[in-house]
């Protein structure tokens, strides 16, 4: 009935519209139409916030969007995951890349109305590099390193140890008023009394929390901060209902209790994008399906050949799996850098399905099918000097394991590649075959988003082979020299060069087999407008044109001036 009843009233409210049109044509007017303030937007939300402070960047969904609507940071990441400044009017870096320079904005004030100061970026950096600052290690680690120097009111002069390009990212730290947390340590953040007021420089403030009768939260409501330095949101309230899992999330969209369900899963996403009342927005994420070829293992030396690993890419229908066992809730991967981000080569051909061009590859490289195989046996399989072409791929016992490896093993028997699919736990495969390095090739799913800038050099890098995260093993020197000259340059600018140059040789050699990358699927009411998805390093992203959302349109008519 919810569905009917929608379509009726798009139905009225459509003729409605072309008939004052009409009419105000024929009577010399023009009419149009543009965003307007008002309009409460709800959406149901996974789980309950914990309140862990915005600093500590918590794991729990609701605590990240929480965060993403109230609070701000010095910069902020724009739609291709570009640092662009936020409470920072401006910023520079030194032409050796040791030091950034930051100038605040002039009359910031809090969500509670009082000053927004330097003191307070201040205060935030001192906790971060606490030794007992209670978050990420490896964030602590960095920050202590730093030297942080006042230079005048407004002026803030950071100075690194040694040139690190992706260090600008971490200025997208949520700045907390000291007002409000001083003279706290570090160690009392995490459970910190004031962290449930969410006092923040963002585009929302939190205005009320509701309860159920058994003492967990409802619904946290926010309201446009009138205290934000950018332009106030359209939107007169965000209410974020919190719900105990997806199942009761997917129930209140379809029931018409929320407008709004972020992680759409892939089951789920067919039926909404056939409901004519729902939008669904996509994203691709920062994960990528992978399958590693050891080329460090002298059982699969073969693995050390371009032409066999070009072969093996050539001979996997990827957009078939994409289409059929992800629903078309993913996109195939063209390399290794993140599709939409700044660092991505969009010129950069796909790959395609093509088993001919692999089976010519093959025998180019002298892998040759033995006379009289039949295909579906086993022995039709290639062989070089005695040397059959065969290995054994592993990959998790899950389902995009079980499924995307017996794609892969089946495909490659079609071109004379006898593949064994061993699979092993999720847990043994991340925690023991990978790090171990004794495999032959591994199925596995990786993931860029412990970092919000692009730079792939630990997976690639030559010298991240032996302890690092280049299972491959693969080394290339004019690879390895473009990952260390994009990690040092202070330019955005030749940073992008400088990938785009890795990408087209990553390409050419195939180091490993990138699968695909994942979507993220946001379904959102058609009653919001405005909503743009760019790129997600996390779910809460998706907030970060929030405040162009608009629920209301005004229109204006004016008459038509008549041309004598």
């Amino acid at each position: 009935m919810r569905v009917i009843g929608w379509q009726l009233l798009i139905a009225a409210t459509g003729l409605g519209v072309v008939g004052a049109l009409l009419f105000a044509q024929s009577s010399g007017l023009e009419v149009t139409y543009s965003p307007a303030n008002g309009g409460v937007y709800v959406e149901a939300v996974v789980g309950q916030p914990t309140f862990l402070n915005p600093l500590l960047r918590s794991q729990t969904p609701p605590d990240r969007d929480l965060a993403a609507l109230t609070q701000a940071g010095l910069m902020r990441l724009d739609a291709s995951g570009l640092p662009v400044p936020d409470l920072a009017a401006t910023w520079a870096v030194s032409a050796d890349g040791l030091s950034y320079t930051f100038v605040l904005r002039q009359g910031l004030r809090w969500s509670d109305g009082l000053p927004l100061t330097l003191d307070d970026v201040l205060f935030s950096v001192e906790l971060l590099q606490a030794p007992d600052f209670p978050g990420a290690p490896d964030l602590s680690a960095l920050w202590s390193k730093v030297v942080v120097a006042k230079l005048n009111a407004n002026t803030l002069k950071l100075t690194l140890p040694e040139a690190n390009a992706p260090f600008l990212e971490q200025l997208v730290f949520y700045v907390q008023p000291a007002h409000v947390f001083a003279p706290a340590v570090a160690s009392q953040l995490g459970r910190h009394p004031a962290n449930a007021r969410l006092v923040g420089a963002g585009p929302f403030l939190l205005k009320e929390l509701i309860s159920n009768s058994d003492g967990t939260l409802q619904e946290a409501v926010l309201t446009p901060n009138l205290n934000h330095y950018g332009p106030a949101p359209m939107l007169e309230s965000v209410r974020l209902r919190f719900v105990p899992d997806e199942a009761a999330a997917l129930s209140a969209l379809r029931d018409g209790a929320v407008m709004g369900v972020g992680g759409a899963p892939s089951a789920a996403v067919a039926a909404m994008l056939a409901d004519p009342t729902i939008q669904v927005y996509s994203a691709p994420v920062p994960k990528f399906g992978v399958i590693f070829l050891n080329q460090r293992n002298a059982a699969v030396e073969f693995f050390g050949e371009k032409k066999v690993r070009q072969a093996l890419l050539l001979g996997l229908n990827r957009q078939g799996f994409v289409d059929q066992t992800l629903q078309g809730q993913g996109i195939v991967a063209r390399g290794p850098v993140s599709e939409g981000t700044w660092a991505y080569k969009a010129d950069l051909q796909t790959a395609a399905f093509e088993p001919k061009r692999a089976a010519e590859l093959l025998a180019v490289a002298n892998w040759q099918l033995p006379v009289d195989a039949l295909a579906g046996t086993d022995g039709y399989t290639r062989e070089k000097q005695t040397k059959r072409l065969a290995f054994t791929l592993t990959a998790a016992d899950d389902e995009l394991g079980r499924t995307l490896g017996k794609l892969a093993v089946d495909s490659w028997k079609e071109l004379g590649v006898q593949a064994v699919l061993q699979l092993v736990p999720a847990a043994d495969l991340y925690g023991s075959v990978l790090p171990g390095r004794q495999f032959e090739a591994v199925l596995a799913m990786i993931s860029l988003e412990s970092s919000a800038d692009p730079d792939p050099y630990l997976f690639w890098h030559q010298t991240e082979i032996d302890t690092g995260l280049n299972y491959s093993g693969y080394e290339n020197r004019a690879i390895s020299e473009l990952l260390e000259r994009a990690r040092v340059s202070p330019s955005i600018a030749v940073r992008a060069r400088l990938y785009d140059s890795f990408q087209a040789r990553f390409a050419d050699e195939t180091p490993a087999l990138i699968l695909f990358q994942p979507v993220y699927s946001y379904a959102v009411s058609r009653q919001v407008r405005g909503v743009q998805l760019g790129v997600l390093l996390e779910p809460s992203d998706r907030f970060q044109s929030v405040s162009d959302w608009y629920m209301v349109t005004r229109r204006t008519i004016r008459r038509i001036a008549k041309v004598p």
